[in-house]
């Protein structure tokens, strides 16, 4: 007797969170035009982005055209976006029954970038539970973290380390099924996630820049 019972399972509503790699070279221009924004204080003013944002960061600026001027940046972003909705997607259309949707048949998917800022957080800073509006994915790319905060986290003797993390909140909870999913900040991954999902970040007591970007995708 087969004990298979035709066992398949599907995920309609479940919130997908996709993680990638930034090509390092990105990474290091994103610092360096960041590095040369934070020197001046005129530029830091002019780019405030603080009273649109949930956190209490040291330092947040726009910089929606340096994402468009940064050589591989953009076309990262694109692919990430275009893969996560095609993914997404593919998945479900392997249970029968659901059609493509009209978004993403037949032609390439159009990705636009709506605002980007950078987050350079120090000792105390934090995010609190928030979620972004005007966009239909959001996404982090961790581009520093302090010398000092590898250590901090591995001396967390927390149930769940959480210094200096991104945390995923969804207020579901089930066998096999998460409601939180916390995040180490490591220099060169990137996530991207549906805008309505809640996440935050914890504070941290290493000296030093815990730097981050994030950008607001839509489809155009």
């Amino acid at each position: 007797m087969s004990n298979d019972h035709d066992l398949r399972l599907v995920a309609p509503f479940s919130p997908t969170i996709i993680k990638a790699r930034m090509p390092q070279g990105v990474v290091q221009r994103l610092n360096a035009r960041a590095d040369a924004i934070v020197a001046r204080q005129d530029e830091v003013a002019a780019r405030d982005w603080s009273m649109h944002l949930a956190g209490a960061v040291s330092t947040e600026i726009r910089v929606t055209d340096v994402i468009g001027e940064t050589p591989g940046l953009t076309d990262f972003l694109y692919d990430v976006a275009r893969t996560y909705s095609y993914r997404c997607e593919n998945a479900l259309m392997h249970f029968s029954g659901y059609e493509r949707t009209e978004e993403l048949v037949d032609r390439t998917l159009r990705i636009e970038i709506k605002e980007g800022w950078i987050n350079d957080m120090v000792a105390g800073d934090y995010n609190p539970a928030h979620f972004h509006q005007g966009c239909l994915f959001s996404s982090v790319g961790f581009l520093r973290v302090p010398d000092g905060y590898e250590q901090e986290f591995q001396a967390d003797k927390a149930r769940q380390n959480t210094a200096g993390c991104l945390q995923f909140i969804d207020s579901r909870s089930a066998v096999g099924v998460k409601n939180l999913f916390t995040v180490k900040p490591v220099v060169g991954d990137f996530y991207l996630w549906p805008s309505w999902m809640l996440h935050c970040v914890y504070p941290f007591k290493s000296p030093g820049v815990r730097r981050s970007i994030a950008v607001n995708l839509a489809l155009a």
